[in-house]
C-alpha cells in the first residue's frame, strides 16, 4: 500500500525544490504528529471529523499529506451535493516570518469543486486560508478498495513566504454539506476501534513519515479506547487488552486468568501464579508440584486438618473462594474434586 506512495511523495518533493525559499534547512528533523477526533462517536451518524497534522519547532515544514481512511467510513461523492457547498473548514498555525512567534492564520471554508467528466476523483474540496493560501483536497479510493485517501499539497505557489515550524494544519470535515444538507461523511455502521493512517512528506527535505491514530466508534462504557463490541473488558479500563489465557475475558476482568479452575483471588491467597496454568507453584491443587492432584496432596491437607492459616501454610487453604484461613473439609472436598487430574 505504501510503496507507491513513497515514490510519489519523493517526486513531489523534487518538483517543489524551486520553492525552497520558503523552507527550513535540509538537515532539520521531521517528526510529524497526527490526531483524529469525531464530534459524535455513535455508529452510522453524520458527524464532524477533525484531523490535525503538525510538526514541532525546528522541524522541516510539511510538503504534502496523504490520509488513509478505512473503507468503513461513508464518504459521499462530490457530485452528490452542489458545487460551492461548504463541506468543512481548514485552519493553520505557523511561524510566519521565522521570528520565533506562532501565528494563527485566518481559517477558510472547505468548498466542493466541480469534477471533470474524466476525473476519477471521488471529490475535490478547495480551501483558502490566510486570505491567499490555497489547498486542494482530493478524495479518492486507493487501488486496493479497502480504504479512502485524502491527499493535499501544502507547498505550492500560494504558500506564504518565509514560514517556519511549528506548523499545524487542522481539517474538519462536516457530516453534511451546507446549505444543501447532503451527506458528506458518516461514521461506520459497525462499532469498533478504527485506525486512520497519515503519510507526510517533509518540505525542504526528502523524509516520508507515517503516523496513525485510533478512534472508537460505538459505545465505550469504560472510556479505555475500545468500543464495547470489541473490548474484552467493556466495563473495566484495560487499554492494553491483555488476555493471558486467550478466552473471551481480558485479565482486568477475568476471575481466572489462567483457566486452571482456581480463581485469581484463591491463587493470590495461596501463593500460586494466577497467570500460569501448570508448573512449580502454579496449580493450587498440586501442592507437591509433581504435576498431579493425587493422594499425596490430599495427605498433606489431612495432616494439618483443622489448623488455622497460619501456622498451617497458606498453600493448603485452597477453599472456599475466597479462602477462609482454615484447613478444613472445604479444602479437602475441593482437592478430592480434582483428584487424579493432571495440572491443566
Amino acid at each position: 500500500m505504501f510503496g507507491g506512495l513513497r515514490v510519489g511523495l519523493v517526486l513531489v518533493s523534487v518538483a517543489a525544490v524551486w520553492l525552497l525559499g520558503n523552507s527550513t534547512a535540509f538537515a532539520a528533523p521531521f517528526t510529524p504528529s497526527f490526531d483524529l477526533t469525531v464530534s459524535n462517536a455513535n455508529t452510522s451518524v453524520r458527524t464532524n471529523t477533525t484531523i490535525v497534522h503538525s510538526v514541532p519547532v525546528g522541524n522541516n515544514l510539511i510538503d504534502s499529506i496523504n490520509t488513509f481512511i478505512p473503507i468503513d467510513w461513508q464518504i459521499a461523492a462530490g457530485d452528490t451535493y452542489p458545487v460551492g457547498n461548504v463541506v468543512g473548514q481548514v485552519s493553520a498555525k505557523a511561524d510566519k516570518g521565522c521570528n520565533g512567534s506562532v501565528d494563527t492564520l485566518t481559517p477558510g471554508n472547505l468548498i466542493n469543486q466541480a469534477l471533470a467528466p474524466t476525473d476519477p476523483s471521488q471529490a475535490e474540496w478547495l480551501a483558502t486560508i490566510d486570505g491567499t493560501w490555497q489547498m486542494l483536497f482530493v478524495v479518492d479510493q486507493t487501488t486496493q478498495p479497502r480504504e479512502w485517501q485524502i491527499e493535499v499539497t501544502l507547498a505550492n505557489a500560494s504558500m506564504p513566504p518565509n514560514m517556519c515550524a511549528p506548523e499545524e494544519l487542522k481539517v474538519t470535515i462536516f457530516g453534511s454539506s451546507s446549505p444543501a444538507g447532503a451527506l458528506v461523511i458518516a461514521n461506520p455502521t459497525h462499532a469498533n476501534t478504527y485506525t486512520w493512517d497519515d503519510g507526510l512528506l517533509s518540505y525542504g527535505g526528502s523524509q516520508v513519515v507515517f503516523v496513525s491514530d485510533n478512534v472508537v466508534i460505538g459505545t465505550d462504557t469504560d472510556a479505555d479506547g475500545w468500543a464495547n463490541t470489541v473490548d474484552n473488558c467493556p466495563t473495566v479500563v484495560n487499554a492494553d487488552q491483555l488476555n493471558t489465557d486467550g478466552d473471551s475475558l481480558g485479565d482486568a476482568c477475568d476471575p481466572d486468568d489462567d483457566n486452571d479452575g482456581f480463581s485469581d483471588v484463591v491463587e493470590t491467597s495461596v501463593g500460586t501464579n494466577p497467570l500460569v496454568r501448570c508448573g512449580t507453584n502454579a496449580w493450587p491443587a498440586d501442592i507437591n508440584n509433581d504435576g498431579f492432584s493425587d493422594i499425596t496432596d490430599v495427605s498433606v491437607l489431612t495432616n494439618v486438618f483443622g489448623e488455622s492459616v497460619p501456622p498451617a501454610p497458606a498453600r493448603y487453604n485452597i477453599a472456599p473462594d475466597p479462602p477462609d484461613t482454615f484447613v478444613d473439609i472445604t479444602d479437602v472436598t475441593r482437592m478430592v474434586g480434582v483428584f487424579g487430574q493432571a495440572c491443566p
